[in-house]
């Protein structure tokens, strides 16, 4: 509880997670509101275009539930997830900040475990992250329905939709909360932790599904692609996937394992 309440203490007392949680807060309901007038505009689009007998969209671009989570985790579409590139730069800077600042020596001192020091930092942004973002997609998730046309939400319910997104946002949240601590600690330096955190799935991810069908096997094995299959957000059924969306999940949270128990193992082999 000790170590809950001092990191619960730099946690509040800090700039950065105020100024990360305030931008996620602004991209996450600020693509709720711009998206859902691009949606009405698509939609409009579509019923035209069928009445006047020569549709041209393959579909009527009507939404769901999932669409909620846009801000935070972004869609195959190319549409980045701001929302959580912002947590997992928060998470990475709860470390990176120490070891820059020179005030982890002090916590290890006043806490010589230092695997118990790190599982509280992580655990605590991450509760804290997941909670957030499950509000966040829950506001999202009304600003779309109270700004589309009755036409375009009609398949966005809380009680007749499918209601999968609301849990698993917080889930992958915490997931890549967990990742950011792990590169922080193994990394040291915010400016990689923090390059490597947002090149990875923003554009390394992307680009080797462009690689024929060899990058083709390669996307059904990256986490963050995974990740996206459990959220419904991203990755196409046309890929050779290995496992449905659950297996997508553990699939992440063991490669997040292996780089957070890598971190534990250095962090308590070097010096501080």
């Amino acid at each position: 509880m000790g170590m809950l309440t001092a990191e619960r203490i730099k946690l509040t007392s800090t700039r950065s997670p105020m100024w990360c949680t305030v931008l996620t807060v602004v991209f996450a309901l600020g693509m709720a509101a711009l998206f859902s007038l691009l949606l009405n505009v698509s939609v409009n689009e579509y019923n035209r275009q069928l009445a006047s007998g020569h549709p041209t969209l393959a579909t009527a671009p009507y939404p769901t539930n999932s669409v909620a989570a846009l801000g935070i985790t972004g869609a195959s579409q190319g549409v980045p997830g701001f929302g959580y590139i912002m947590i997992m730069i928060m998470a990475a800077l709860a470390v990176t900040s120490e070891y820059r600042f020179g005030t982890i020596r002090a916590t290890f001192l006043a806490v010589p475990n230092r695997t118990g020091v790190l599982v509280a930092k992580a655990g605590l942004v991450a509760v804290v992250a997941a909670v957030l973002s499950a509000v966040l997609t829950l506001l999202s998730f009304f600003i779309f329905k109270g700004m589309l046309s009755s036409d375009a939400g009609r398949d966005m319910s809380l009680t007749n939709g499918d209601a999968h997104i609301f849990y698993a946002v917080p889930i992958f949240v915490a997931l890549v909360v967990f990742l950011a601590v792990g590169v922080g600690a193994l990394i040291r330096q915010s400016a990689g932790a923090l390059s490597l955190l947002i090149v990875w799935p923003v554009l390394i991810e992307p680009i080797v599904g462009a690689f024929g069908k060899v990058g083709r096997n390669i996307e059904v094995l990256l986490p963050f692609q995974n990740a996206g299959r459990f959220l419904g957000t991203a990755g196409s059924d046309d890929l050779p996937w290995h496992w449905g969306p659950w297996g997508g999940l553990l699939y992440s949270a063991v490669i997040v394992a292996i780089v957070f128990g890598a971190a534990l193992f250095v962090v308590n082999k070097r010096d501080a």
